[in-house]
């Protein structure tokens, strides 16, 4: 029932299948709106707040994580936030349920100034704000660090860093994908968890372009500590750079 200018919340952790709501969306003139799951109380809060803020969103999601906002609504003992979980239950796209793709879709001519997607700020301190970026902007960003840095289809890049995060999303998804980058994508759950595999894959895949915060490198070295990294091959990485935080 979405609808071209309508929008859908994405509250995904699988890669894949936030991938694919993307750029279904993207394609049908749906404006997506990433929002990271979290595991606290307040990224659901943040959530419901998103959704209010958007008036009558969409969200595609899995089940289990549904039920847990519908938990924590349940606890919160909130009236506003449970009048927007209500309204927003039965507009939910539930992954387990999204199974038959035999319908063909209908592509929607899309304008450089239509919404692209809407980021959202992280809200700890405050109400969530949304950042509009329109197919205009996307592709003009895309284009400069393209030709700033010469990436192309003989490149390979590999990320760690989730979807739902600029650099995850646009850095190391949206801008690899124009210069037709050979883009490979780690679970961050799993960089978390075993943080040296990352330079281990990009080993073997001869990965050109890393990136990080500092303290993704951080949580490397500290785990790495006086450890060998093992047999590292990292002689085809032309590009390696590191993302400050604000």
């Amino acid at each position: 029932g979405a609808r071209p200018g309508d929008t859908l919340i994405l509250f995904l952790n699988n890669n894949e299948q936030f991938i694919a709501a993307f750029w279904g969306a993207i394609l049908g003139g749906i404006v997506p709106v990433p929002v990271a799951i979290g595991i606290s109380d307040e990224h659901r809060r943040k959530l419901l707040r998103i959704a209010r803020k958007l008036g009558q969103p969409f969200i595609f999601s899995d089940r289990k994580t549904l039920e847990r906002v519908g938990q924590f609504v349940q606890q919160a003992g909130d009236a506003t936030l449970a009048a927007t979980f209500a309204a927003l239950r039965p507009r939910a796209f539930v992954t387990e349920d999204v199974c038959d793709l035999s319908k063909p879709g209908t592509v929607h001519p899309a304008k450089p100034g239509d919404t692209a997607f809407i980021q959202f700020s992280s809200g700890s301190t405050s109400e969530p704000k949304g950042v509009v970026l329109t197919h205009a902007n996307l592709m003009a960003h895309s284009q400069s660090v393209n030709q700033a840095a010469g990436f192309n289809e003989n490149d390979t890049s590999l990320s760690w860093m989730p979807l739902t995060h600029d650099m995850g999303l646009i850095g190391f998804h949206l801008v690899m994908f124009a210069a037709r980058v050979d883009a490979h994508l780690m679970p961050t759950e799993l960089f978390v968890r075993r943080p040296l595999l990352w330079l281990t894959i990009a080993s073997s895949i001869r990965a050109t372009i890393l990136c990080s915060p500092n303290f993704g490198y951080r949580h490397y070295l500290k785990v790495l500590d006086d450890r060998s990294p093992g047999n590292l091959d990292l002689s085809h990485a032309a590009a390696v750079c590191e993302e400050i935080g604000q």
